[in-house]
């Protein structure tokens, strides 16, 4: 049984599939109706059963990385499938690690949604081993952290800062397995090669049932590893006793904290479970490729260029004034920033458009583009997922029609809506 609204008198249509015309038993308003099928094609009975197949997950965004490919994975046949550089509030050390990537796989109806993140190495090094000074920091990072969380509080982070749910809870915690505590044992044995003295990896699966501010309910899975780690520096060599002590107490230590990958699976409950092993295929074919090195090289040779020329700048200007130094200093830095900001500026577009179509698959809806100027805030308006065309009235533009599954000829009164596809 289809239902849909009288444009009319706003009574409900009821239409049970014997005929394309339908009449309002209110007003007698007639309808025409057109099987989507027909027009569109016809819906596959389940778009999960498609096989998929490991590809490569392409850059969208519009700069030089576009269409490289740094993450291959199981992609479902039917998702949309896409990477792009993870948001520079919360990613990347322009110093050493300067792109984190961000893979998204969307089902078909909006129903689940999975984020990869690739690598990121924080740093939190000090000046100090006392106490007392332990806050001075001389060699912090971009993205220095000053109390790193352990695997469980990190999935916390991530659900508040991605979702911001309205309210939820927490439903189970996994813990490491076998085959995870043996990798663990490889990733202690990797770092203490390297010199660490002390290594600690935390893997965690946590899953959580929120709501989030409109009340729909979607239940996320979060998985990571963190390594935590700490390499001691030589003291500094001094004479006497009095050097001794200092050279002690002001040894620099320093401290990493890697997260080796995030994992998120957010899906309708009803359809968590079964979708659940697709989530799994896709979270263990996932690996990085080559072009991912490539991308950090290119950029961390190009902020090396920016450097030099720095460099230059200054020995050519050795002689100036200490006021005309520190110019030259500043305008250096300011040129650096903005060339940082232009590499970013080309994707500016693409990151809102998919944080629209991120934020409308959480909540499960589509936005479409007003038929009247000036209605709409911006110019759109939201309709749930099931519905599949949306009218507007020409002379009431509080007035819209719906349908779903079928098309509908509502008449000169409604304009249909043109889906914005996250572009507004």
């Amino acid at each position: 049984m289809v239902r849909l609204k009288c444009q009319e008198c706003g009574a409900n249509l009821h239409w049970d599939g014997g005929g394309n015309i339908i009449r309002c038993e209110f007003c007698g308003a007639e309808y025409l109706l057109h099987p989507q099928s027909a027009q569109f094609g016809a819906r596959p009975a389940d778009p999960y059963t498609g096989r998929g197949e490991v590809q490569g997950i392409p850059i969208v965004q519009g700069n030089d990385c576009s269409g490289m490919c740094p993450v291959e994975s199981f992609a479902p046949k039917g998702w949309r499938v896409c990477s792009r550089q993870a948001s520079d509030e919360f990613y990347g050390d322009h110093a050493g690690n300067p792109f984190v990537v961000e893979s998204e796989y969307a089902a078909p109806d909006g129903s689940a949604l999975i984020l990869f993140r690739s690598s990121n190495l924080y740093t939190d090094r000090k000046l100090s081993r006392v106490p007392l000074i332990k806050g001075i920091d001389v060699l912090g990072s971009f993205l220095r952290v000053g109390s790193p969380f352990n695997a469980e509080q990190y999935c916390d982070y991530l659900l508040q800062r991605d979702f911001q749910p309205a309210s939820g809870k927490k439903l189970r915690v996994g813990d490491a397995d076998a085959e995870e505590r043996e990798r663990q044992k490889t990733i202690y044995d990797n770092y203490t090669s390297q010199g660490f003295g002390r290594v600690v990896s935390d893997w965690k699966r946590v899953t959580y049932e929120i709501a989030d501010r409109t009340g729909r309910r979607k239940t996320v899975a979060i998985e990571t590893r963190l390594n935590d780690l700490h390499k001691g520096g030589q003291p500094m060599a001094s004479g006497g006793f009095f050097g001794q002590m200092m050279g002690q107490m002001f040894s620099p230590d320093e401290h990493y904290w890697e997260t080796q990958y995030e994992f998120i699976f957010a899906a309708d409950p009803e359809k968590f479970d079964a979708l659940a092993p697709t989530a799994q295929k896709i979270n263990v074919s996932i690996k990085t490729t080559d072009d991912l090195e490539k991308i950090r090289r290119s950029l961390l040779q190009y902020l090396q260029g920016l450097k030099n020329q720095t460099a230059m700048a200054m020995h050519q200007q050795q002689m100036a004034s200490w006021d005309r130094q520190q110019q030259i200093i500043s305008d250096t830095h300011d040129y650096t920033m903005g060339v940082m900001h232009e590499m970013n500026a080309n994707t500016a577009a693409t990151h809102e458009r998919v944080a629209n179509l991120h934020s409308e698959s959480i909540r499960g809806v589509n936005t479409y583009c007003t038929a009247q100027p000036g209605y709409g805030v911006p110019g759109v308006v939201e309709a749930d997922v099931r519905w599949n065309s949306v009218y507007q009235n020409t002379v009431n533009p509080e007035l819209f029609a719906a349908s779903e599954n079928y098309w509908l000829e509502p008449g000169v009164d409604f304009e249909p809506l043109r889906r914005t596809n996250g572009t507004y």
